[in-house]
C-alpha cells in the first residue's frame, strides 16, 4: 500500500547512513536505492505521487556526496535533473531542487571548478552560460 509518509521515513533513514559503509558497499546500495526509487516514480500515477518520489530521490542523492564526487557523469546528470525540477510547478518541487542543488554545491564544490575528464570546461563555466534559462521559472519566495 502506497504511503508517502513511509517513503519519506525510509528515504530519511537511507540518507542518514551516508558514509557509514565502505565506499564499494555504499555504491552498490545507493545504485540499488536510486533504481528502485526511479522505478517507483515510473509506476506512480498523478503529479502529487510523482513529486513525493522525486523529492525523495533528490534528498537521497544529496545525502551521498562521496558517491557524487566519485562519479562525475552521474553527478552531472543529477545537476541537470535538478535544473529540470526547477521548472516544475508542483508545490515544493522547486524548493527541494534548489535546496538539493545548494547542498550538493556545498559538499562537492571542488568538482564544479575543475575541468572533469571528458569535458571541455568546468561545470561552473557551463552553468554560467545557461543560468538564465535554468532559473527563469523559479518562484520568488521572499
Amino acid at each position: 500500500r502506497w504511503s508517502p509518509t513511509m517513503l519519506n521515513r525510509l528515504c530519511w533513514a537511507i540518507g542518514s547512513i551516508s558514509g557509514a559503509m565502505q565506499e564499494s558497499n555504499e555504491k552498490r546500495f545507493l545504485v540499488s536505492v536510486i533504481k528502485d526509487l526511479l522505478a517507483l516514480c515510473e509506476m506512480k500515477r498523478g503529479k502529487e505521487s510523482k513529486a513525493v518520489v522525486a523529492s525523495n530521490v533528490m534528498y537521497v542523492v544529496g545525502q551521498y556526496p562521496r558517491f557524487l564526487r566519485a562519479h562525475w557523469k552521474f553527478h552531472k546528470t543529477v545537476m541537470f535533473k535538478l535544473f529540470e525540477f526547477m521548472h516544475e510547478t508542483f508545490p515544493g518541487v522547486q524548493e527541494m531542487a534548489v535546496d538539493t542543488f545548494l547542498k550538493i554545491c556545498q559538499k562537492c564544490k571542488k568538482k564544479f571548478v575543475v575541468v572533469q575528464q571528458g569535458e571541455q570546461m568546468s561545470f561552473v563555466e557551463e552553468m554560467a552560460g545557461r543560468i538564465a534559462q535554468d532559473i527563469s521559472e523559479l518562484e520568488h519566495l521572499h
